[in-house]
């Protein structure tokens, strides 16, 4: 039996080597299935509501379904007409007249490639700055970076390994932010306006054109023609993945945060918190129509972007995204990243995409531990080295089940199942109805941008406050009787206890009340804490108040053994961390040396130890602070000192789950059983102190609820009416640098007056509706951050904004 399966995995194996030998890499014109028979396009009232994502293999009008190769392209191409038809609007094919020509510079590896286009009596100029590899004489393989030579990725990732950069200047194609019908591309093509053609089709074009100029000068430009890559970041990100969907010339995509309208579903980034959803994208780059799908209504959408993935293969592409940016729908990334990878799969060429979703960096950063995965996906698909490994699949949502989203796909029935940790049902404290006694907090680092706090000396540990002044009063809706838990997100400084009273409808109070596990610190006699040393060294509780950071000690660490250039070690452990293996950690503590120009590291251990940079001190008091960004494996530390000094001082040591405000954690208050129907939770205070109450969420399960949560449903958001009508509002973009966009539409809510509102309910600006069905609010002296949009008319609704 061993035998026989061993030979049929070998045979399985030959086979897929056979099918992977006949996909081709890349293809020599733009779009193969421009032959192909056009998909049916339905009118919006006529599209079948499909809730889970689309199925890539599936014929436009449900005649068939074909996973075979040569199938494809034509699949392909209705996935094209569909993405054109209700999102970008169409990008024009190759047009007849168009020249170009390349001037070297005076540096023999530099010039410009001038590209001219002609149509309805304009022309349209590209003119890119291109660096050739200063050793070789070519063909060189290529990049185009969108508005710049490399995108945001190192330029010396291509220039080390002999590729050529090409510089493609979007706004000589439709300018960035700002898109006016005077633009080049709308002169050119007049049927084009900036109502049905969004910015995406027509920088697509231009990437198009540019390679058309790349042919049309071979003989003086040594590029290789079937080795292009295209990449961008952020808004260029969308722009790089449009490009390399839309142009089968191209090689390699690497789409590098490209947030929502670029590699996340629109159907899953639907289900997440304060993310780029289908109605809040900027639609300066998509054709204006496409808000009909937001909301409950872009289960309508015939694609998700999942498809528009899939149609670079059986090309390469990289997706990356960063976890540290909400905006970005990393969740729903990943979802479609791994709906994408079928298509991959299917045609056995999985290793062609692969996906990196991490953090701990800035937008458009490319980390030391991320590099290897783009030079990886270079070096294979730029420079042809198959040796390499590309099946790169990193993310950090193990819990996310993204299957459910697509495992219809082949039965017919597009049902989305439930999802596997049951009913939730998310209560934003700040919505809630407040009483005086509270105060709301802005804070970015809660959900949904503040939090609610007891006010200063205020508390009611024997009994419950009766009075509304005291409460927080949430009401919500259950539609599925069970065992509920009751969770709350807060942020309590260490060593402070947290108190509330809390009911839900007519029961009695509950005293809830808890202190979290703390850090004692190296004080008290090191009370708690087990201590080793490696080399020789003295560790004692220092307790003169006046050589520690705070409170009456520190630990102090002698080794009259020391000498300069050594580096000696102390082991500390202590059961008081409250920390939990496998979660990271963000450590923290105080130290100063005896002597001027000493150094710290800190590690874990003692096995599989992990370790921070060295840290140069002085004797001064200074705070160290590590982020361990993969998991904490232990609570032993491991302090490596030495260089100058022999005595060191370490004080204060903290240790906290890693995010973005590290003290922000879901405990729970109650659980109980709810009946099908409306209830209220209502939350007194007990203990005072500075807790700070962010959000509740009733569910029946606790797995894997962590940061801030999705939306919460009691913090009432523009929707559309109902699902055949289209949106009556529109905001965009969002977030927004200088001012947002209201459409009102046929304005059906009447709509009166426009506020905006700050956090703490102070109404920052106003603009009045008359006939209006577009108004423009500036930003005008609006620091960055979160607000609220008031539409005052047959009812006050409201509609969170960021200004950057």
């Amino acid at each position: 039996m061993k035998t026989t399966n061993t030979l049929a995995a070998l045979l399985l194996t030959v086979l897929s080597l056979r099918a992977s030998a006949q996909v081709p890499l890349v293809y020599t014109t733009e779009n193969t299935g421009g032959s192909c028979a056009a998909p049916p396009l339905p009118a919006f009232s006529q599209l079948p509501i499909v809730q889970p994502l689309t199925d890539p293999f599936m014929k436009s009008d449900n005649s068939g379904r074909s996973t075979s190769f040569s199938d494809w392209e034509c699949r392909r191409n209705e996935i094209k007409a569909e993405i054109e038809n209700y999102e970008i609007g169409t990008k024009p094919t190759r047009p007849q007249n168009i020249t170009a020509s390349y001037a070297a510079g005076t540096n023999a590896n530099t010039g410009i490639l001038t590209v001219n286009v002609t149509e309805n009596g304009q022309t349209l100029t590209l003119t890119s700055e291109i660096t050739l590899p200063a050793t070789g004489s070519g063909p060189f393989p290529a990049v185009i970076g969108m508005n710049s030579a490399t995108g945001s990725i190192p330029a010396a990732v291509f220039t080390s390994r002999n590729v050529a950069t090409i510089r493609f200047n979007h706004n000589q194609v439709t300018t960035y932010s700002n898109p006016q019908p005077t633009d080049p591309y709308y002169r050119l093509y007049p049927s084009q306006t900036l109502a049905n053609a969004g910015q995406y089709s027509a920088w697509a074009w231009g990437v198009s054109r540019l390679i058309d100029g790349l042919e049309l000068v071979q003989a003086t430009l040594p590029i290789n023609l079937r080795r292009l890559a295209v990449t961008g970041c952020s808004y260029a990100g969308k722009m790089a993945l449009f490009s390399g969907a839309f142009d089968e010339r191209i090689a390699l995509t690497i789409a590098q945060e490209s947030g929502g309208g670029g590699a996340p579903a629109w159907r899953v980034s639907e289900t997440l918190g304060a993310v780029e959803k289908l109605g809040a994208t900027d639609y300066r780059w998509f054709k204006d129509d496409m808000q009909q799908f937001q909301g409950i209504n872009v289960a309508k959408l015939p694609h998700d972007h999942h498809e528009l993935m899939a149609m670079i293969a059986p090309r390469a592409l990289l997706v990356t995204a960063n976890t540290d940016f909400e905006w970005l729908a990393n969740p729903s990334a990943y979802v479609s990243a791994r709906a994408a990878h079928v298509v991959w799969n299917t045609f056995g060429i999985g290793d062609r995409f692969g996906f990196y979703i991490d953090g701990g960096h800035n937008h458009c950063a490319i980390p030391a531990t991320q590099q290897p995965a783009v030079e990886a996906f270079v070096d294979k698909f730029l420079l042809g080295n198959t040796t390499v490994n590309t099946n790169i699949t990193v993310h950090p949502y193990p819990q996310i089940n993204h299957q459910r989203w697509y495992q219809w796909w082949g039965t017919g029935n597009p049902v989305l199942p439930a999802e596997p940790l049951g009913k939730r049902y998310w209560l934003e404290a700040e919505c809630a109805t407040v009483g005086a006694n509270w105060n709301v907090v802005a804070d970015t680092s809660a959900s949904n941008g503040s939090y609610v706090r007891v006010q200063s000396g205020l508390s009611s540990p024997t009994t419950a406050p009766t009075a509304a002044a005291a409460q927080l009063v949430m009401p919500f809706t259950v539609d599925s009787a069970a065992t509920y838990n009751f969770l709350a997100r807060l942020n309590i400084p260490a060593t402070e206890e947290y108190g509330y009273w809390v009911k839900v409808d007519n029961d009695a109070f509950q005293a809830v009340t808890s202190q979290l596990a703390t850090n004692p610190g190296f004080e008290n006699g090191l009370a708690g804490w087990t201590t080793q040393n490696s080399t020789g060294a003295t560790i004692t509780a220092n307790t003169v108040a006046a050589e520690a950071h705070t409170g009456t000690g520190s630990m102090k660490v002698v080794n009259s053994m020391a000498q300069p250039g050594n580096q000696w070690r102390v082991q500390v452990a202590s059961a008081a961390f409250p920390t939990t293996i496998g979660r990271q950690y963000t450590i923290s503590y105080w130290v100063r040396a005896a002597a001027p120009g000493g150094s710290i590291r800190l590690s874990t251990g003692p096995s599989s130890p992990q370790y921070q940079a060295d840290q140069m001190i002085g004797t001064a008091w200074q705070q160290v602070t590590w982020t361990i960004t993969t998991s904490l494996a232990s609570t032993t530390f491991l302090f490596d000192m030495g260089q100058v000094a022999n005595t060191y001082y370490i004080d204060d040591v903290s240790v906290k789950e890693a995010g973005a405000t590290a003290g922000w954690r879901w405990l729970k208050l109650k659980e109980g059983a709810l009946t099908v129907g409306p209830h209220t939770l209502t939350i007194g205070y007990n203990a005072g102190g500075n807790a700070q109450l962010d959000k509740v969420v009733v569910a029946t399960s606790t797995a894997s609820i962590t940061g801030k949560g999705p939306t919460a449903t009691n913090c009432l958001v523009m929707a559309t009416a109902n699902a055949s009508a289209a949106p009556s509002v529109a905001v965009y973009p969002n977030p927004a640098a200088d001012k947002i966009t209201v459409q009102l539409g046929a304005n059906l809510k009447h709509i009166k007056r426009i506020d905006v509102v700050d956090l703490v309910g102070r109404t920052v600006g106003r603009v009045n509706v008359d006939r209006q069905s577009t108004l423009v609010i500036p930003r005008g002296q609006l620091k960055p951050g979160v607000y609220l949009l008031r539409f005052n008319g047959d009812t006050s609704e409201t509609q969170r904004i960021v200004f950057k």
